[in-house]
């Protein structure tokens, strides 16, 4: 996880570096710092979060942010202050939170939910019939089905015919959100609308099956799934 911390206040950057590092459980963190808008923004890297001070000379936080956002769209902002007050025009960039840095007790519920949000934007690769190796976000695969001797991925923005074995598909899926409910299907199990009996109603008007066997296996995933949802 790629992480920035831009602040023109030395004394507060290595506070908020010290507090993030708390979490960093796994030592994945790779933590770079910035004493001004400019300074970030001439690096023009692709950060996961970067923490952005609203009060800067030069450019402040908040046009940091929007200028960031043009080469870096999928990254998440979180705003640092001093001021709540100020933290109000946060909608404006749509910032994912608001942190008052004299009280950092949100850091810990920051990075978690931002992780969650993370896993939402990483991508598979695949082997599309005709067209070789293409990248998809996970978030816009709705199911994914056999036909013969191909595979279908349904997506948000249509369908992909692939020639890669359900199996390998299945392995490059996480088992908390991605479940093969059926010997035929692989559902999404943010994308599910309902279920009644062994019918699965899905976001984009179509159904699948639950085969019997699957059955106890898929409702324990949907059920956690939905909890861990309900309490990002």
């Amino acid at each position: 996880m790629k992480i920035s911390i831009v602040d023109d206040d030395p004394k507060w950057v290595e506070r908020i570096k010290n507090e993030v590092m708390r979490y960093d459980e796994n030592k994945e963190m790779e933590i770079d710092v910035f004493l001004s808008g400019e300074e970030y923004l001439k690096k023009q890297a692709q950060y996961d979060i970067s923490f952005i001070d609203i009060e800067m000379p030069g450019i402040d936080g908040f046009e940091t942010i929007s200028a960031a956002r043009k080469y870096n769209p999928n990254g998440i902002y979180v705003i640092l202050t001093t001021h709540v007050e100020m933290s109000r025009k946060g909608y404006v960039v749509n910032a994912f939170r608001y942190l008052d840095k004299t009280q950092l007790e949100e850091m810990r519920e920051t990075i978690e939910s931002a992780q969650v949000l993370l896993g939402r934007n990483e991508k598979i690769e695949v082997n599309v019939i005709n067209d070789g190796v293409r990248k998809l976000t996970l978030k816009n695969i709705i199911y994914i089905e056999t036909e013969k001797h191909y595979i279908l991925i349904h997506t948000k923005h249509g369908v992909v015919k692939c020639s890669d074995r359900m199996q390998d598909v299945e392995k490059m899926l996480p088992d908390n959100w991605f479940n093969r409910c059926h010997h035929a299907y692989i559902v999404n199990l943010d994308e599910i609308n309902d279920i009644k009996d062994k019918i699965i109603y899905l976001s984009n008007g179509d159904d699948i099956d639950v085969s019997d066997r699957k059955m106890g296996r898929f409702k324990k995933a949907y059920f956690n799934r939905e909890y861990e949802r309900a309490n990002r």
